[in-house]
């Protein structure tokens, strides 16, 4: 990430598309300290810093895309709670149109881009609750491609909360991981109460396997990833960028 970084600073466009995209998968900056229930988008000025120096870089674009589609989703969830955020439905506009300049212009270069073609039905498609036909049923259906969906899961009382990170490497997963769980570690000093941790095997469409991380954490709360066995992927990995349903490549966050 310091290399990245580092490199990104210094004008390096691939360098700064890599950074976004691991970044991607976060709540907030590695350097950030922020509550659980933030989500700051660390990602986009580097996602937005590769799409202006290589405009016709294709996963630049569908990556950015794809994480404004996400914002939509997260600040339409509740009014009050985006407008306490500076958000309201100006922004949200905005963020669509944005949107979809991006997935257009990959799909005037490559009208067959997977990434691009499905993002922009979603992006319609959760724009118009569903309800347009170029959208479809496309919030529930679940891509061909093979990829992991570690699912964290806390609740008290009648609040819920879960965040999600999906990817198609491992060890992407477990440092993701590592960063979602370190603040509630934090306050807890152990094992972690009432959280509940998942990690779930995608492809061809359905979930091949599950396997509960919660039932391997050590008296630090932390997953003993030694007594973990997690299948690998034997498919085409999900492109980055690409929707699963309502979420996207990398992190999301639901609450209720």
């Amino acid at each position: 990430m310091e290399r990245l970084r580092g490199a990104a600073d210094g004008g390096d466009a691939g360098a700064a598309r890599e950074l976004g995209r691991l970044l991607s998968m976060l709540r907030a900056d590695v350097d950030e300290q922020v509550e659980i229930d933030e989500h700051t988008w660390p990602e986009e000025q580097w996602l937005r810093a590769a799409v202006q120096a290589r405009p016709d870089d294709r996963v630049a674009a569908v990556l950015l895309a794809g994480r404004l589609v996400q914002q939509i989703a997260h600040w339409s969830k509740d009014p009050d709670y985006a407008e306490e955020h500076g958000e309201d439905e100006e922004t949200l506009e905005r963020r669509e149109a944005e949107a979809r300049a991006l997935y257009e212009r990959v799909l005037a270069d490559d009208p067959d881009d997977p990434t691009a073609r499905v993002g922009l039905a979603t992006l319609v498609a959760w724009a118009h609750d569903g309800e347009d036909n170029t959208g479809g049923d496309v919030l529930d259906a679940e891509p061909p491609y093979w990829f992991y969906s570690v699912e964290l899961g806390m609740g008290s009382g009648s609040f819920n909360h879960s965040e999600t990170v999906i990817t198609t490497d491992l060890d992407e997963a477990r440092w993701a991981l590592a960063r979602l769980l370190a603040p509630v570690l934090a306050e807890v000093g152990g094992p972690p109460l009432g959280v509940e941790l998942h990690l779930f095997v995608h492809g061809n469409g359905e979930v091949q396997e599950v396997v509960r991380l919660d039932d391997h954490l050590d008296r630090d709360g932390r997953v003993d990833w030694d007594a973990v066995t997690v299948p690998p992927l034997t498919g085409e990995p999900l492109p980055p960028g690409h929707p699963v349903g309502v979420d996207h490549y990398g992190y999301s966050t639901d609450w209720g």
